[in-house]
């Protein structure tokens, strides 16, 4: 269990005022004349920065367009300027949406629905075909704080199309986020004994063929499964522009992984790596930590539906158990993840990002925290059962 005070800075105080003063300054340029009106007010809750971190004494405003308007100090708020007033209870902390990568959540729980491989090098296949919005296990999720899926299809061949990411919401309609990324393969997985390759050697000799013709898929960064340790130190081996390094996806990586050659890489780097569960791999979890260490920006792999429902915040407590940092690993749970799916409108609370937020407790690292509130894109909702937790107090005009 997480005792919060131990993760401040030494000079949050500093950094506090400074924050505060720039957040003072721009709004008084351009605040108040939309904050009042029909916006919303957090207030109370600790608040997760994009840096890892926690502090108190913000409050959150949200805009009519499910947008966050506006991060503020609490003192400054004057209720009466807004619709709704959310009060939360002590000690609570409010973080933008957990995001399970990869897994089946918003198939129905049908994993490896999207196939890909026949085509070795498939740029059109799209994973969003593979979602389904009446999900119900979507609204589950949410009640659990993951608002984002990300979806991809089995990494059969050099390029298995583009990911797609949907907000968590059992509905008629998807509401999809970004723009997705690219995602390549270069393993195993690819092989085949009823096409080419059917060797390591020869998949390597059709990437590096590939690559030098400058293809579109490589102008950008893309999401690169590469699970075994032979497999990362291969995909280090090509000739990657530096400007379009990919997202690691290294759920399989152990002691053999070449971490030495992913910190000489320019920053930043990311990888996914776990899930990590009660019994996994201690050398799969030794890795991950290590190549946080090391500078490397980790996101955790989701498994949902098929997971624990808190499998994402187990995996960062088991990190952090292993000698992760608290910050790098919140980092892991929310602003990385937005930025390995392409979702960039998420992942952050802070000013024009979706209004996606979540309200735990306490410190989302600490299993024992549970989600008190949800907002998606400035819906709220209720989750915890009263009498569980303190109420969150509505004031309304």
């Amino acid at each position: 269990m997480l005792n919060r005070s131990n993760h401040q800075k030494p000079n949050s105080g500093n950094r506090l005022f400074l924050f505060g003063l720039a957040l003072l300054f721009s709004l008084t340029l351009s605040i108040p004349a939309e904050a009042g009106g029909n916006g919303v007010a957090i207030t109370g809750a600790q608040v997760l920065l994009p840096d890892g971190n926690l502090e108190g004494d913000w409050a959150v405003i949200v805009g009519n367009d499910g947008k966050i308007q506006a991060l503020v100090p609490g003192s400054t708020v004057d209720e009466k300027a807004f619709d709704q007033v959310y009060r939360a209870p002590e000690g609570s902390v409010l973080t933008p949406g957990l995001h399970d990568l990869m897994g089946a959540l918003g198939t129905r729980g049908k994993p490896g629905s999207l196939r890909s491989g026949t085509v070795l090098v498939d740029d059109q296949l799209d994973a969003g075909s593979s979602f389904d919005s009446s999900d119900p296990w979507l609204d589950v999720a949410a009640h659990h704080g993951v608002l984002y899926t990300t979806l991809v299809a089995q990494p059969l061949g050099v390029v298995n199309g583009k990911s797609a990411t949907f907000l968590c919401h059992s509905d008629s309609s998807a509401t999809r986020l970004g723009s997705g990324k690219m995602m390549l393969a270069l393993g195993d997985s690819v092989l085949s004994a009823n096409r080419v390759p059917t060797s390591r050697t020869a998949l390597l000799s059709i990437w590096r063929e590939w690559m030098q013709t400058g293809p579109e898929a490589l102008k950008n960064p893309g999401l690169l499964y590469v699970a075994e340790g032979i497999d990362l130190r291969q995909a280090l081996a090509l000739p990657w522009s530096a400007d379009a390094i990919p997202v690691f996806i290294h759920t399989g990586g152990d002691g053999r992984s070449p971490l030495n050659l992913v910190k000489d890489l320019p920053k930043p780097v990311h990888m996914v790596v776990g899930p990590l569960l009660d019994g996994g791999s201690r050398a799969h979890l030794m890795m991950a930590v290590t190549a946080s260490k090391q500078g490397v920006e980790l996101s955790f792999a989701g498994g949902l539906p098929a997971g624990p429902a808190d499998h994402l915040r187990g995996s960062a407590a088991m990190a952090v158990s292993a000698g992760m940092d608290a910050a790098a690993a919140r980092r892991a749970l929310f602003s990385n993840p937005a930025k390995v799916s392409g979702a960039l409108e998420t992942g952050e609370v802070a000013a024009g990002k979706r209004a996606d937020l979540v309200l735990f407790s306490g410190d989302p690292l600490d299993t024992a925290s549970s989600v008190i509130h949800v907002w998606r894109g400035g819906h709220g909702t209720r989750v915890a059962e009263p009498g569980k937790v303190n109420e969150l107090e509505s004031v309304r005009k």
